[in-house]
């Protein structure tokens, strides 16, 4: 469905001077749409299908997602859905940003240490999911400023906001970017045999051998997994395993102290110096620059 109509924030604020808005929406169907501003979306109750960017996916309580400028959307199938809207524009971060429109470059500007090569696709335009809760009560906390307005609720406003959207690309750091590998892989497999071997070298990662060992647990010929593998997904089941290994050191670096040789291990590689070259390539950082870069969003 193509966009019909822009929704904009001052057509909803309380202010005409409003550069930003929060307020919960019993949400029911919506055509396609955009907004001319940022849209923090998080779901209190209910479920519903998404479709955004022309990608559906079914959203439901605790999950949530920020909308770029401009970018497209809709709601199908809703069901006693309900969300906490959260409409800001740029300069609400950062008062040089007037007229931004691309949330990849406000982040840029407004968390100097924040860089897309290091986490990958930007977070706009993604689900999440509150995993504790701590994403709602910072909404809440936000949602009680902007009706009393008391004294410098702007500035609290802002602070909760990069609060969470720190706690955001956190998350993209860790393990969403693990499960999104695999879910890209898994649908390009044309076959039974390389969904199971995504599986297994997913689940079986730090073993040696692994695809070896799938091979000689299912009685498979190691050069026809092989050349099935890059057929039908267009990389080799080493470079795979790579990705894979780089990943979950990726979420171990950003959320525990362990050495950096620990984590080497864990994944499965012995060398370390061999470790830190796959790292480089696959991440444009070495393990130690990634570390520092993560910690310090």
């Amino acid at each position: 469905m193509g966009k019909l109509h822009t929704i904009s924030l001052q057509g909803i604020a309380d202010e005409p001077e409003d550069r930003l808005v929060i307020k919960p929406f019993a949400q029911e169907d919506v055509t396609s749409h955009d907004h001319n501003c940022f849209e923090l979306a998080y779901v209190i109750d209910g479920t519903a299908e998404q479709t955004l960017e022309g990608v559906t996916e079914r959203v439901g309580r605790g999950d949530y997602f920020i909308i770029d400028c401009g970018s497209s959307h809709s709601y199908q199938n809703c069901r006693e859905f309900t969300l906490l809207n959260c409409l800001f524009f740029a300069e609400v971060i950062d008062s040089t940003m007037a007229g931004c429109r691309s949330f990849d470059e406000l982040m840029r500007v407004c968390l100097i240490r924040y860089h897309r090569q290091y986490f990958g696709e930007t977070p706009a335009n993604r689900i999440f999911h509150d995993r504790d809760g701590r994403v709602l009560l910072l909404l809440e906390g936000m949602r009680e400023e902007y009706i009393q307005r008391h004294t410098g609720y702007r500035e609290i406003f802002r602070g909760r906001l990069l609060e969470i959207l720190i706690l955001t690309m956190r998350q993209a750091v860790g393990t969403q970017g693990e499960k999104d590998i695999a879910g890209q892989l898994r649908n390009t497999a044309k076959s039974d045999v390389i969904f199971e071997v995504i599986n297994y070298l997913e689940a079986h990662y730090e073993q040696r051998a692994v695809l070896q060992s799938f091979c000689g647990k299912f009685h498979y010929s190691l050069p026809y997994v092989s050349r099935r593998f890059r057929q039908e997904t267009g990389m080799t089941a080493l470079d795979y395993l790579q990705k894979i290994r780089v990943e979950k050191c990726c979420g171990m670096l950003a959320g525990s102290n362990q050495s950096i040789q620990s984590i080497a291990r864990e994944a499965g590689y012995e060398d370390t110096k061999f470790f830190n070259q796959v790292f480089k390539r696959l991440v444009g950082l070495t393990p130690g620059e990634y570390r520092k870069a993560a910690l310090h969003l």
